[in-house]
């Protein structure tokens, strides 16, 4: 069985990841993906966002795909900095940390 929307399951890492950029446009956040090069650093996550005010940084996986270890790495030093920073395997987890974001900015406004 064929899964879409946000538990549509990627056969590339590119596919998801434009696929995530449009979602996170559509939820009102700005979104840079960094694309592999020989002048990348290397293991940075693949999706930079600000959401709400908050810095949030994605590793988008497919499949059974797992984080390399430079790559926990550079997401433990943006979460030692005060971002957010974590792999994701679905839109559905993508979506679902952007409004744990909106909540805690609505919760820092009341």
């Amino acid at each position: 069985m064929m899964q879409t929307g946000l538990d549509k399951i990627y056969n590339t890492e590119s596919d998801f990841q434009s696929d995530a950029e449009d979602l996170i446009k559509k939820m009102g956040g700005y979104v840079v993906k960094i694309h592999v090069s020989a002048y990348q650093r290397k293991g940075e996550p693949d999706l930079f966002v600000c959401y709400k005010g908050f810095f949030v940084a994605f590793e988008c996986k497919i499949k059974d795909n797992k984080p390399t270890e430079i790559q926990k790495l550079k997401m433990n030093n943006i979460i030692r900095a005060g971002g957010i920073a974590k792999p994701v395997w679905s839109l559905r987890e993508i979506k679902e940390t952007l409004d744990e974001v909106s909540r805690i900015q609505q919760d820092s406004k009341s």
